[in-house]
């Protein structure tokens, strides 16, 4: 059976900054995105195209308009 966590031990899990990555320029946590594009091959066909971005509120806005 697991572990029963208080609401207290979950605040303090999600606040401490132990292994999280911060922005210098935004002072945020700078998280991996899995981003799915289409990509046209040689072949006239789609595929999907994987790629990892890292977002953080300076870039927020870029990615999920699709600028990038």
């Amino acid at each position: 059976m697991p572990k029963a966590r208080t609401f207290a031990a979950k605040l303090a899990h999600e606040i401490s900054t132990e292994g999280k990555v911060i922005c210098p320029k935004c002072n945020t946590e700078i998280k991996k995105v899995k981003l799915i594009r289409a990509n046209k091959s040689k072949a006239e066909t789609w595929a999907p195209k994987y790629e990892f971005v890292s977002m953080c509120k300076c870039n927020e806005n870029d990615i999920m308009s699709g600028k990038v």
